[in-house]
Protein backbone atom coordinates (compact mmCIF):
# COMPACT_ATOMS: atom_id res chain seq x y z
CA UNK A 1 0.00 0.00 0.00
CA UNK A 2 1.34 3.39 -0.99
CA UNK A 3 1.51 6.14 1.60
CA UNK A 4 0.65 9.53 0.13
CA UNK A 5 2.69 12.66 0.72
CA UNK A 6 1.14 15.23 3.05
CA UNK A 7 0.52 17.65 0.16
CA UNK A 8 -1.54 14.97 -1.64
CA UNK A 9 -4.02 14.61 1.21
CA UNK A 10 -7.31 16.50 1.64
CA UNK A 11 -7.15 19.73 3.62
CA UNK A 12 -7.09 19.39 7.40
CA UNK A 13 -8.71 22.85 7.76
CA UNK A 14 -10.39 25.26 5.32
CA UNK A 15 -7.56 27.77 5.01
CA UNK A 16 -4.77 25.20 4.56
CA UNK A 17 -2.25 25.73 1.74
CA UNK A 18 1.31 24.91 0.74
CA UNK A 19 3.79 27.46 -0.58
CA UNK A 20 7.21 27.62 -2.20
CA UNK A 21 9.03 30.78 -3.22
CA UNK A 22 10.22 30.77 -6.82
CA UNK A 23 12.25 33.26 -8.84
CA UNK A 24 11.67 34.70 -12.28
CA UNK A 25 14.06 33.66 -14.98
CA UNK A 26 14.09 34.74 -18.59
CA UNK A 27 10.97 36.27 -20.09
CA UNK A 28 9.83 35.77 -23.67
CA UNK A 29 7.09 36.77 -26.07
CA UNK A 30 6.25 34.00 -28.55
CA UNK A 31 4.51 34.68 -31.86
CA UNK A 32 2.63 31.73 -33.28
CA UNK A 33 1.69 32.07 -36.95
CA UNK A 34 -1.60 31.03 -38.50
CA UNK A 35 -2.24 27.25 -38.30
CA UNK A 36 0.46 26.44 -35.74
CA UNK A 37 -0.34 24.09 -32.85
CA UNK A 38 0.13 26.03 -29.57
CA UNK A 39 0.74 22.92 -27.44
CA UNK A 40 3.42 21.59 -29.81
CA UNK A 41 4.95 25.02 -30.49
CA UNK A 42 5.32 25.95 -26.81
CA UNK A 43 6.70 22.47 -25.98
CA UNK A 44 9.24 22.81 -28.80
CA UNK A 45 10.18 26.31 -27.60
CA UNK A 46 10.62 25.09 -23.98
CA UNK A 47 12.87 22.25 -25.11
CA UNK A 48 15.00 24.54 -27.32
CA UNK A 49 15.36 27.15 -24.56
CA UNK A 50 15.91 24.51 -21.86
CA UNK A 51 12.96 25.73 -19.76
CA UNK A 52 12.17 23.17 -17.06
CA UNK A 53 9.39 25.18 -15.39
CA UNK A 54 7.55 28.18 -16.74
CA UNK A 55 4.30 30.04 -16.76
CA UNK A 56 2.41 30.83 -19.93
CA UNK A 57 0.52 33.79 -18.59
CA UNK A 58 -1.10 35.69 -21.40
CA UNK A 59 -2.19 35.34 -24.96
CA UNK A 60 -3.61 37.85 -27.36
CA UNK A 61 -4.97 38.10 -30.87
CA UNK A 62 -6.34 35.31 -32.98
CA UNK A 63 -8.51 32.31 -32.32
CA UNK A 64 -8.40 28.52 -32.44
CA UNK A 65 -9.82 26.66 -35.42
CA UNK A 66 -10.19 23.89 -34.53
CA UNK A 67 -9.99 23.98 -30.75
CA UNK A 68 -9.26 20.48 -29.43
CA UNK A 69 -9.60 20.23 -25.68
CA UNK A 70 -10.37 17.95 -22.77
CA UNK A 71 -13.91 18.41 -21.49
CA UNK A 72 -14.92 17.15 -18.07
CA UNK A 73 -18.10 15.10 -18.05
CA UNK A 74 -19.81 12.95 -15.43
CA UNK A 75 -18.81 9.29 -15.48
CA UNK A 76 -22.17 7.55 -15.30
CA UNK A 77 -20.51 4.14 -14.93
CA UNK A 78 -18.37 5.26 -11.99
CA UNK A 79 -19.60 8.35 -10.07
CA UNK A 80 -16.40 8.31 -7.96
CA UNK A 81 -14.38 9.07 -11.11
CA UNK A 82 -14.32 12.86 -10.79
CA UNK A 83 -11.55 13.15 -13.40
CA UNK A 84 -13.44 11.82 -16.44
CA UNK A 85 -12.31 13.76 -19.50
CA UNK A 86 -12.94 13.30 -23.19
CA UNK A 87 -11.49 15.14 -26.17
CA UNK A 88 -13.92 17.60 -27.76
CA UNK A 89 -13.34 19.53 -30.97
CA UNK A 90 -15.04 22.71 -32.08
CA UNK A 91 -14.39 24.32 -35.46
CA UNK A 92 -16.32 27.58 -35.48
CA UNK A 93 -14.53 29.90 -33.06
CA UNK A 94 -13.70 33.54 -33.52
CA UNK A 95 -12.05 35.18 -30.52
CA UNK A 96 -9.68 33.93 -27.83
CA UNK A 97 -10.58 35.50 -24.48
CA UNK A 98 -7.90 33.94 -22.29
CA UNK A 99 -5.19 31.29 -22.49
CA UNK A 100 -2.71 30.51 -19.73
CA UNK A 101 -0.86 27.56 -18.33
CA UNK A 102 2.45 26.06 -17.40
CA UNK A 103 5.53 24.27 -18.57
CA UNK A 104 6.36 21.49 -16.14
CA UNK A 105 7.72 17.98 -15.58
CA UNK A 106 6.02 14.56 -15.49
CA UNK A 107 7.16 10.92 -15.57
CA UNK A 108 7.38 9.13 -18.93
CA UNK A 109 7.12 5.42 -19.83
CA UNK A 110 10.72 4.79 -18.81
CA UNK A 111 10.14 6.34 -15.37
CA UNK A 112 12.33 9.33 -16.17
CA UNK A 113 11.19 12.94 -16.42
CA UNK A 114 9.92 14.75 -19.49
CA UNK A 115 8.55 18.23 -19.90
CA UNK A 116 4.94 18.98 -20.75
CA UNK A 117 2.80 21.99 -21.55
CA UNK A 118 -0.61 22.43 -19.95
CA UNK A 119 -2.70 25.22 -21.47
CA UNK A 120 -6.20 26.22 -20.41
CA UNK A 121 -8.33 28.55 -22.50
CA UNK A 122 -11.61 30.40 -22.68
CA UNK A 123 -12.96 31.48 -26.03
CA UNK A 124 -15.98 33.41 -27.23
CA UNK A 125 -18.00 31.64 -29.83
CA UNK A 126 -19.01 32.54 -33.32
CA UNK A 127 -22.67 32.56 -34.37
CA UNK A 128 -23.47 29.07 -33.16
CA UNK A 129 -20.89 28.40 -30.41
CA UNK A 130 -21.25 29.50 -26.76
CA UNK A 131 -18.36 30.68 -24.60
CA UNK A 132 -16.33 27.58 -23.74
CA UNK A 133 -13.07 26.61 -22.14
CA UNK A 134 -10.93 23.68 -21.24
CA UNK A 135 -7.50 22.10 -21.38
CA UNK A 136 -6.02 22.37 -24.90
CA UNK A 137 -4.62 19.22 -26.51
CA UNK A 138 -2.47 18.66 -29.58
CA UNK A 139 -4.32 19.22 -32.82
CA UNK A 140 -5.54 22.70 -31.87
CA UNK A 141 -4.60 25.22 -34.56
CA UNK A 142 -4.20 28.98 -34.32
CA UNK A 143 -6.42 31.02 -36.59
CA UNK A 144 -4.72 34.33 -37.27
CA UNK A 145 -1.56 35.33 -35.44
CA UNK A 146 -1.33 34.65 -31.71
CA UNK A 147 1.23 35.75 -29.12
CA UNK A 148 2.05 34.29 -25.71
CA UNK A 149 4.12 35.65 -22.81
CA UNK A 150 6.29 33.01 -21.15
CA UNK A 151 8.23 33.45 -17.91
CA UNK A 152 10.81 30.89 -16.88
CA UNK A 153 10.47 29.85 -13.21
CA UNK A 154 13.67 29.17 -11.26
CA UNK A 155 14.41 28.07 -7.70
CA UNK A 156 12.03 25.08 -7.63
CA UNK A 157 12.08 21.41 -8.48
CA UNK A 158 9.22 18.98 -8.85
CA UNK A 159 7.90 16.63 -6.19
CA UNK A 160 6.06 13.90 -8.06
CA UNK A 161 3.08 12.21 -6.40
CA UNK A 162 3.24 8.88 -4.64
CA UNK A 163 3.04 6.01 -7.12
CA UNK A 164 -0.53 4.81 -7.42
CA UNK A 165 -1.62 1.45 -8.65
CA UNK A 166 -2.74 1.71 -12.24
CA UNK A 167 -1.12 5.10 -12.90
CA UNK A 168 0.39 5.11 -16.38
CA UNK A 169 2.16 7.41 -18.82
CA UNK A 170 -0.23 10.07 -20.00
CA UNK A 171 -1.89 10.47 -16.61
CA UNK A 172 -1.47 14.01 -15.34
CA UNK A 173 -1.27 13.61 -11.57
CA UNK A 174 -1.08 16.76 -9.52
CA UNK A 175 2.46 17.40 -8.38
CA UNK A 176 4.06 19.91 -6.06
CA UNK A 177 7.40 21.65 -5.71
CA UNK A 178 10.34 22.10 -3.39
CA UNK A 179 12.60 25.13 -3.19
CA UNK A 180 16.16 24.76 -4.47
CA UNK A 181 19.10 27.09 -4.95
CA UNK A 182 18.84 28.71 -8.37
Amino acid sequence: MTTKNRWEMPAEFESQYYCVEAKRGREFILRLPHESDPVKAIAHFAKEKNIRFGKVHAAYMGAFRPARFLMWAPDTANPDNWHNESVAEIQNLNMLLSCAGQIGIKKNYEGTEESFVALHFVTGGAWDVPTIGGHLVEGTKTCGVMAFYVTEILGIDVLLPSPEEGMKHGDFPENWYKEIDA
